[in-house]
């Protein structure tokens, strides 16, 4: 009679598995939350570099102080944009690193669970085998006793 293989740790692992799927998908969550960002910021830095790229040619056509005016508030508000962009960008680097971290914690914990489960299932294995070659002895025996008789 062959018992059928059952890890007794089978709920426990996919509760861990299920812990690092979704352990995954924030890490993803995250890394695109900083790339948006970081698109954001680049997008900024280029608009003030072409606004004052802009402004340097017409500063030498001449303007008026109005402009120049103008000019500097808005320039004033860019660097505002870019300043806060800054501040949420390194905190996203913060938290997608911070998810890493737990990822490849339960990656490491998954893994340990599949290793215990390979090592149950060669002992499970070995313990069938036991058991058959037992059986096939007891069968022999059996054969030699009536082929005695």
């Amino acid at each position: 009679m062959k018992v059928t293989y059952e890890f007794k740790l089978a709920k426990l692992m996919t509760i861990k598995e299920n812990e690092k799927d979704r352990m995954l998908s924030q890490y993803n969550d995250s890394v695109q939350k900083f790339e948006v960002l970081g698109q954001r910021l680049y997008e900024k830095l280029k608009q003030k570099e072409e606004m004052i790229e802009s402004h340097t040619l017409q500063m030498q056509k001449g303007l008026s102080i109005l402009d120049i005016k103008y000019f500097q508030q808005f320039l004033g508000s860019i660097e505002k944009g870019i300043e806060q962009l800054q501040r949420d960008v390194m905190l996203a680097r913060q938290q997608m690193n911070m998810k890493k971290v737990k990822l490849q914690e339960k990656n490491i914990e998954c893994k340990k669970y599949e290793k215990i489960r390979a090592k149950d299932y060669q002992q499970y294995i070995k313990t069938q085998n036991e058991i058959e070659l037992k059986q096939m002895d007891e069968v022999s025996l059996q054969q030699f006793m009536l082929h005695r008789n």
